[in-house]
């Protein structure tokens, strides 16, 4: 990371002033990282301000050390930086550059370096808290040793907690096996063990006064909002003869009866014998009368048929079924709290076990540090001791990614910026300050507990605590003031090009901002003015089947349907093509893409990515591979692993076979085989010992010295043996598999550290430690240099890519289920909220407050599905894609919420022929091809020709080019005006062509929009009429009839021209060109004020002009009808202009193209 400092602009600098108290909401690529560390710059150069005051609060491991790495590299360039160039730097960043500032700015490097702890409080928020810990331990309860749990020693003990309560409860406990069993019976097994660990997460529900303790049934059955004392017989009660509900049922078996149909006859039949029973019979068989009688819409069967004898059975029906609606789903609840009760009670003995086991091992998890945190800050007896030491440490708190921070994590920031504002808290006059930035459009990590609404509650509650500390000073109470609270926006982009970002405004746009969750519309997105496209593929189409192991390619992708392998193969195809014919790219540098451009999003980690690596690697397309992994799914860890296992237990036959035919040992299967079948039934380690093959002996003897070392060495020792020893299994690996796997191959070794580190080493134990748990490998993408990468959407926030392909924008949100339900119990008194885990895996059981609580957490999903969507599109610099692949259940077309649904309106006109599914829509332009030098390719030496030797005469002058509009001066379309005049016009006359080259881009419904909100941003001084007319005028043009082709996605803006016509060239850049299979027309647009009333008017430069395009483009495009046009958009009015007319201005002979 470069030492650079950018000038700061409005908002930027702004927000950056070291006393203001300031909110961030910043879109994406608007510079945030840039924005927070000239913050800490600037806070570092005010007097009195020292390193150690000053605490960042970071989303990410990477964010941190992404910030720290800047101001460290600024601070390490000021100290022997010129002082012309140091102060050009501290004017950047908005400082004043006093000779006193130019000191301290030297003197901050080192200043930052002697500060404890070694350099600035830079941290992810579980790091602060592992840190607040680590410095009140004894506050905190912590025992000496107390070490972050790893997710393998959370499963490991998980299994070990379970153990010991099953031989505890076997001992003396049988309804609590009896429990354990019932779970068992109605969860899977991985199911049953993640109900227990959620429990356990849940600990303020059984911690303090009034924590759930057994009996449970009352609580629960409250909880589902039933009575605390119901029984069936309270409940069957509404089933009684005398109720609505029967009442009901009655009018709807008689109405059936009046039918008179068979079918009438014999659902009134079934209906009357359901109400032969009890009041609890019929409770307990709700179920069946409501299937007897209503379809799976809730109407009554056969409704058309039975109103035409009954004439009032649909409100009959309606009645019925509302009535019966409310009684099934009590007797659903009641069936689902006698299942609830005995599980919450295991849960309970689970969590209490569970922390019991964590404090003595000195384990503390995630979540453990964060509750530790905010409990020591807030709720501990000595929480006002640590508040105050605290308050001499932090005088300025900065808060990266808040969209992203929990509400228990606000507990923590809130407790230590409450005192800066109180008057306890201030200490003498300094000035002590609070600087949060995130951005709502991009919160989208609520399946890890976060929600954008503590973002929004957080920014309502500092600005009424900052406006009332004011108006204490105000009045006098407070000795220091301080700043209100300041909202800024940051919507300026600088990485990504504007018709990318018009595309992103026009998708909130008509997704809707209520959709994402916002108050308000999104202030329009500014970006880089440069060439940019967002092209849709067309869905892959569903095709019949599924994949059969034998179709697939690896172990990878056999669950792939045919139209997501053709996907994958598509995306592979299409880079392919990129990187071979040029894919041209503008930013900083006119090139064509490389593979490290290149970034592919998924909106989760699914059999899809496996694939698309697997087609990139096989058209040798350097990818990085997936972002994550579980690290013992990569073949060259099986491999490695299955060598352990195989020292642990020789007389294991799968483990030594798959090491056999493993690279290692580059065994093939036939050879493998020749030795599996053994009449003498022995092991097949045996059996190779045996044998005088002197292959098999090589190999037996490199497996000796395996097992001569595996009684001795730690698991680590074995494995460095094993990669760079004799089996040189590592060169082996890499040169079968490829590169990729030296990223898991490494995190392998760095899990048998961790584990000797924290066990006593042993090679059985590290195999069982290693088999506990998945261990998840991230790659860090920053880091995949030249390589193409693949990744999730949440994986890709904070990065960027100049091409941007989304390859599965047909998934539909609606397919997801809730996760995780959970219930919060009502309070009494002052009692805490508690939020209650539940179980309710059936679609039935999700009624009342279950259903109310599914459907909020549904719909916050749907919210964070679009903001995904809005993360994902901001990820695109240049170029953005948009594909995916339809299934069985789509079929018929992309589902209505899925992104591909809600984006295709947003592109005009048919689909084109191309790309790699078949067709394309395509919005924006591309940067122009790029012209490259040819590549000298060594080899063997020629003789050199004659003329190659042959001395040349001088070089004759190349003809001066002609460029048609550059010096033509249409002077005769308008009279002369007064300069302030002539500036209006001419102004006017760029923002209706400018508006010509944009709209045309924009989806019909939106161009209105759209030209308002770009005239808002570039028609500075212009009032809303003059606005209005000039948006008139061009859309005016755009929307008649006779010019429709003209504007279609097939035509062409700003299209460079060059030909060499006889001895002139000819250079100029044409306004629009329509192309055609034997035709092309060329376009000018001319904005004059008093445009021509007919041919004859048209001035003699303007017909030179066009002959001259018209000249060019006979000698580019050969064979093919050439004709030219003028468009006056004052009128507008449109000028074909004849053949002969422009002959008589032509500049020349034939030519060929430039």
């Amino acid at each position: 990371m470069s030492g650079t400092v950018y000038p700061l602009k409005g908002s930027q600098r702004e927000a950056v002033e070291p006393q203001e108290n300031v909110w961030l909401s910043a879109s994406a690529g608007t510079g945030k990282t840039q924005v927070l560390s000239a913050r800490v710059l600037r806070l570092l150069l005010t007097e009195d301000v020292r390193p150690e005051q000053i605490l960042c609060l970071t989303f990410t491991k990477a964010g941190a050390a992404e910030m720290a790495e800047r101001v460290n590299d600024v601070l390490a360039r000021w100290v022997r930086m010129p002082a012309t160039e140091l102060f050009k730097d501290l004017r950047a960043i908005g400082a004043e550059g006093s000779d006193a500032e130019l000191a301290r700015a030297r003197s901050l490097f080192a200043s930052v370096l002697d500060c404890p702890g070694g350099g600035l409080r830079i941290d992810t928020i579980h790091a602060f808290a592992q840190w607040l810990l680590s410095a009140f331990p004894e506050e905190a309860e912590l025992l000496p040793g107390t070490r972050p749990m790893e997710d393998r020693d959370r499963d490991l003990l998980a299994e070990q907690v379970l153990r010991d309560l099953l031989l505890e409860w076997e001992a003396g406990d049988p309804a609590a096996v009896a429990a354990l069993e019932e779970l068992s019976r109605n969860m899977a097994p991985d199911k049953v063990r993640g109900w227990l660990l959620r429990c356990a997460k849940a600990r303020e529900a059984w911690e303090g006064p009034g924590g759930w303790q057994s009996p449970m049934r009352d609580r629960v059955l409250r909880l589902l909002g039933l009575p605390a004392e119901a029984t069936m017989e309270s409940l069957s009660a509404c089933c009684a003869d005398d109720t609505p509900a029967i009442a009901s049922v009655r009018q709807a078996m008689w109405a059936f009866h009046e039918w008179g149909t068979p079918t009438g006859q014999k659902i009134a039949e079934a209906v009357g014998g359901w109400l032969l029973g009890t009041p609890q019979q019929r409770f307990e068989k709700i179920s069946d009368v409501m299937g007897e009688l209503f379809n799976k819409e809730g109407v009554f069967k056969n409704l058309n048929n039975l109103s035409k004898k009954v004439e009032n059975a649909k409100a009959i029906g309606e009645e019925a079924h509302a009535w019966l609606t409310q009684v099934a789903d009590q007797a659903v609840l009641f069936e689902l709290a006698q299942f609830l009760t005995p599980a919450l009670e295991t849960g309970r003995k689970f969590a209490m076990a569970w922390q019991a086991a964590k404090a003595r091992e000195g384990f503390v998890d995630f979540d453990d540090l964060i509750h530790r945190a905010a409990a020591l800050l807030t709720k501990a007896e000595m929480s006002d001791w640590i508040r105050y030491k605290l308050d001499r440490e932090f005088d300025h708190i900065l808060v990266d990614e808040a969209q992203d921070t929990n509400a228990q994590q606000w507990e923590i920031i809130g407790a230590l910026t409450d005192d800066f504002f109180s008057g306890e808290g201030q200490k003498g006059n300094r000035q002590r300050t609070i600087f949060v930035v995130g951005d709502y459009k991009q919160a989208i990590f609520g399946f890890q507990g976060t929600s954008p609404q503590n973002f929004a509650q957080a920014q309502k509650r500092y600005a009424e605590l900052l406006r009332t500390r004011k108006e204490n000073w105000a009045r006098g109470r407070d000795a220091i003031t301080v700043n209100e609270l300041r909202a800024l926006d940051l919507g300026r982009s600088f990485r990504t090009a504007q018709p990318i970002l018009e595309f992103v405004d026009h998708a909130i746009a008509a997704i809707g901002h209520d959709a994402l969750g916002l108050d308000a519309n999104a202030p329009p997105h500014e970006g880089e003015d440069r060439a940019g496209i967002v092209r849709l593929w067309q869905p892959v189409p569903a095709q019949g089947g599924e994949a059969s192991d034998d179709e697939a390619e690896d172990g990878s992708d056999f669950r792939l349907t045919p139209s997501e392998r053709r996907m994958a193969d598509g995306i592979a195809k299409e880079i392919r093509r990129w990187l071979d014919e040029g894919f041209p790219l503008e930013k900083g540098k006119h090139r064509n893409a490389t593979p490290g451009d290149i970034m592919i999003l998924v909106r989760k980690r699914g059999e899809l990515v496996n694939p698309i690596v697997a087609r990139l690697h096989a058209r040798g397309v350097p990818v990085a591979g997936v972002d994550r992994l579980r690290l013992g799914a990569p073949l060259a860890v099986k491999d490695l692993m299955a060598a352990l296992r195989f020292a642990a237990q020789p007389l294991d036959d799968l483990s030594l076979a798959n090491l056999l035919v493993s690279p290692i040992f580059g065994w093939s299967q036939e050879q493998l085989l020749e030795h599996g079948y053994r009449p003498d039934k022995r092991w097949l380690w045996e059996h190779l010992r045996g044998s005088d093959d002197p292959f098999v002996g090589r190999t037996v003897a490199a497996l000796r010295d395996l097992l001569a070392l595996a009684d001795f060495e730690p698991p680590q020792a074995l494995l460095h043996w094993m990669l760079t020893g004799p089996w040189r299994a590592r060169a082996k690996l890499v040169a079968r598999l490829g590169s990729e796997v030296n990223d898991p191959i490494d995190e392998l070794l760095n899990a048998a550290l961790q584990f000797s580190a924290s066990h006593t080493p042993s090679l059985q134990g590290f195999i069982r430690w290693f088999d506990a748990g998945d261990g998840e490998l991230k790659r860090e993408a920053e880091g995949a240099g030249g390589l193409v990468r693949v990744m999730t959407v949440h994986g890709s926030k904070g990065l960027q890519a100049p091409i941007v392909i989304l390859a599965d924008a047909c998934v539909d949100p609606d397919a997801s289920k809730a996760r995780d339900l959970a219930l919060v119990e009502e309070t009494v008194g002052d009692g805490p909220e508690r939020e209650i885990p539940i179980i309710a895996s059936r679609k039935e059981q999700r009624v009342g407050r279950i259903g109310e609580v599914e459907a909020a957490q549904l719909a916050a999903d749907k919210e964070e599905h679009w903001r995904l969507l809005y993360v994902a599109m901001t990820r695109a610099e240049e170029a953005l894609f948009i594909g995916g692949a339809l299934n069985q259940k789509s079929k018929d077309g992309p589902k209505p919420d899925s992104w591909f649904a809600r984006l295709e309106p947003l592109f005009d006109g048919d689909w084109l022929a191309g790309g790699p599914f078949g067709a394309y829509k395509q919005l924006g332009r591309m940067a122009a091809p790029v012209v490259e030098t040819g590549r000298v390719i060594e080899g063997q030496r020629l003789p050199l020709p004659d003329w190659a030797v042959t001395p040349i005469g001088a070089e004759p002058r190349p003809p001066r080019p002609l460029a048609p509009s550059g010096g033509i001066e249409d002077s005769s379309a308008d009279p002369p005006l007064p300069s302030a005049e002539a500036a209006a016009a001419a102004r006017r006359g760029v923002l209706i062509h400018a508006l010509l080259e944009r709209l045309p881009d924009v989806p019909v419904e939106l161009r209105d929009a759209g030209g308002r909100a770009w005239l808002a941003r570039h028609g500075e001084g212009l009032d809303e009429s003059e606005r209005a007319d000039i948006l008139a005028r061009a859309i005016a043009v755009l929307e008649h009839p006779d010019w429709r082709d003209l504007f279609s996605p097939g035509a062409l803006p700003e299209v460079p021209l060059a030909a060499t016509v006889g001895t002139q060239v000819i250079a100029g850049t044409a306004d629009r060109l329509l192309v055609r299979d034997d035709s092309v027309l060329v376009v000018d647009y001319k904005t004059a004020r008093r445009p021509p009333q007919s041919l004859a008017q048209i001035p003699p430069a303007t017909l030179r002009q066009m002959a001259a395009y018209v000249a060019a483009l006979q000698v580019i495009y050969p064979g093919r009808t050439v004709s030219a046009a003028v468009l006056y958009t004052q009128t507008p009015r449109l000028f074909a202009l004849p053949a002969e007319m422009l002959a008589a201005h032509a500049p020349g002979e034939t030519g060929s193209a430039a």
